[in-house]
């Protein structure tokens, strides 16, 4: 459980009835639960999380650096662990998933009035990993702004109660850095220009924050 708190403070660093907002696409369909059960699967070993999701999920993704295809997973046949929790800030229901068990690479959902913002989520391990501009110093978290996006949820949570959702994001990423603070004396750090094409089925649970 003392890694799940770790975890949960790198991240906050945050009929179908179909719902448009200022993302490409937003839809509300219970149906995706059964889509999201196709890729997932339980592991009892993660049962020490506590409330915060941990399983095994199908990876989808085509990354890119210095604009060449550097990887690419498109058939969901791998699979990695994956942690993934939602929560509330007063009108603000924020969800947040990623692969890994410490850091991550995955999405953060904010919705607000029924709009949501998509974001690629990168959470570092160890030392500061990640940057938005080729200039800037490398910090602990990114939230990168994506095009091409769509969010599907099986459903918009009661704030008053402890629900379990399912969903679907797709995106591309902006391009950020990776690299490291750290270097060789005399040597200069050297980063990466990166950006990511994903698609993730997910399932969240509720976390409070005190």
């Amino acid at each position: 459980m003392k890694y799940g708190i770790l975890l949960v403070a790198l991240l906050l660093m945050a009929c179908s009835n179909v719902q448009k907002s200022d993302i490409d696409e937003f839809i509300i369909d219970p149906n995706i639960k059964n889509e999201v059960e196709k890729y997932i699967v339980d592991k009892p070993e993660y049962a020490s999380f506590g409330d915060m999701e941990v399983y095994n999920n199908s990876i989808y993704v085509e990354s890119f650096e210095n604009d060449n295809l550097l990887l690419s997973s498109t058939d969901f046949s791998r699979k990695a662990p994956f942690k993934s929790f939602y929560y509330w800030n007063n009108d603000t229901l924020a969800i947040a998933g990623a692969f890994g068990l410490f850091g991550g690479t995955g999405f953060y959902i904010k919705i607000v009035d029924n709009k949501a913002t998509l974001f690629h989520l990168l959470s570092a391990d160890g030392s500061p990993s990640y940057a938005y501009n080729a200039t800037d110093d490398f910090i602990f978290k990114l939230e990168v702004p994506c095009t091409d996006t769509k969010i599907v949820l099986s459903e918009m949570p009661d704030s008053t109660k402890k629900q379990l959702i399912y969903g679907y994001v797709e995106f591309k990423s902006a391009d950020f850095y990776s690299g490291s603070n750290e270097s060789l004396e005399g040597e200069k750090s050297k980063r990466k220009k990166m950006r990511n094409n994903m698609k993730i089925y997910f399932k969240s649970g509720f976390v409070k924050f005190n």
